[in-house]
């Protein structure tokens, strides 16, 4: 029994299971890059802080501290630049020696954070090159005469210019029908008083009857022969040149007024008048704008004759006999002021109105007429 017992008893089995866990460990990077940049951009920022703001403040300290120091020590700076703490300036070419300037510059102080130092670094003067003294103008004496031989104008001697040759040319057409230019052009300057003296030579020779003006590059002569009613106008010319001090010697003589100087002048004058007429606007006292050629021969006559002179007006008989005798005395006195408008004394001359009471022609016909309309002028 005991056996059938232990044979049907129940065996029973236990099994341990183990569990095993592992962990593994795991480290996940994490970004460093806001970090880093920001010190980055603190640097960048203080970069920029000291190149726009320090650095231009710097340079301005050393570069005005460096000119002042400058030009305290008397040196004219037409130039100074400074980079960082090196400056360049272009200093005068005048003035102390270079290099106590460089020393003058280089010890220059400035005011810092740090307190007063010296603030350039280095140092470079350059000076201006010298300017050339102005050359001196030089002028030579370009000494000429003025030569009157009847009516020919004679021009002889240098001058400065083609364009001042071109000019008394001009001026003394005005004066002569017949001007010979044989000046010489020197292209080089002559002195202040060349051109007044010239002026002056032509407007006194034109009051003579022969003669010359003489320039020696300081003084004006005048010698020749005029009528005793020029001579007084023409010195009068020759006087306008004392206030420039250049007067000469004026050396003219009167010539006397013979009756057959008069005779020669009263037939020039019958000559000239006798193939041209003055022409007037009709019934009118006005002189037409066509007898300026007339009008200058006619006072060049009247200036190498001598004495006083009569400007005689005539008409023809047509009209009122009164009203023509007042049309010739006003046509008179118009000739008489178109001569004192050109140089004739006022003094020399007289208009005498005789209207229709002088003819020489007949005043039947149209051409008759046309020549008892007339302008004479006759030599006391």
């Amino acid at each position: 029994m005991a056996a059938h017992a232990q044979s049907g008893s129940t065996s029973s089995t236990s099994t341990t299971r183990t569990t095993r866990r592992y962990w593994r460990r795991t480290d996940t990077p994490r970004p460093w890059w806001p970090w880093g940049w920001l010190a980055l951009i603190g640097l960048a920022l203080l970069f920029l802080f000291g190149a726009l703001i320090t650095a231009p403040a710097i340079q301005a300290e050393v570069k005005n501290s460096v000119s002042q120091d400058l030009a305290g020590a008397g040196v004219a700076i037409s130039e100074i630049t400074a980079d960082g703490q090196r400056v360049s300036a272009r200093v005068g070419a005048d003035g102390p020696d270079k290099r106590l300037l460089e020393a003058v510059a280089a010890s220059t102080k400035c005011d810092t954070w740090a307190g007063e130092l010296t603030c350039p670094s280095t140092v470079t003067l350059q000076r201006e090159p010298a300017k050339a003294a102005p050359a001196i103008a030089t002028t030579r004496p370009h000494p000429f005469e003025v030569v009157r031989d009847g009516d020919l104008l004679i021009l002889r001697g240098e001058v400065p210019s083609a364009a001042e040759r071109e000019r008394i040319v001009s001026l003394a057409g005005g004066y002569f029908d017949q001007v010979a230019d044989q000046m010489r052009v020197s292209n080089e300057a002559a002195g202040a008083n060349y051109a007044p003296a010239a002026d002056r030579a032509l407007a006194v020779v034109s009051r003579l009857a022969s003669g010359r003006a003489s320039w020696s590059g300081e003084q004006l002569s005048v010698s020749g022969s005029a009528a005793s009613g020029d001579i007084a106008p023409a010195r009068a010319e020759f006087d306008a040149a004392q206030s420039s001090g250049m007067l000469g010697s004026f050396d003219v003589a009167a010539i006397a007024a013979t009756v057959d100087v008069r005779r020669e002048c009263n037939e020039a004058f019958q000559d000239v008048l006798s193939n041209a007429t003055i022409r007037f606007q009709s019934g009118s006292a006005t002189i037409d704008a066509g007898n300026e050629t007339l009008l200058q021969r006619l006072a060049r006559l009247a200036k190498d004759c001598p004495g006083n002179l009569t400007i005689e007006g005539h008409t023809d008989s047509s009209g009122d006999a009164d009203m023509n005798k007042a049309l010739s005395q006003a046509r008179a006195a118009a000739v008489r002021d178109a001569l004192t408008a050109r140089g004739i004394e006022a003094g020399r001359l007289t208009a005498v109105g005789f209207g229709e009471a002088q003819p020489i022609a007949d005043n039947e016909t149209a051409a008759g007429r046309a020549k008892n309309r007339r302008i004479a002028i006759s030599v006391d």
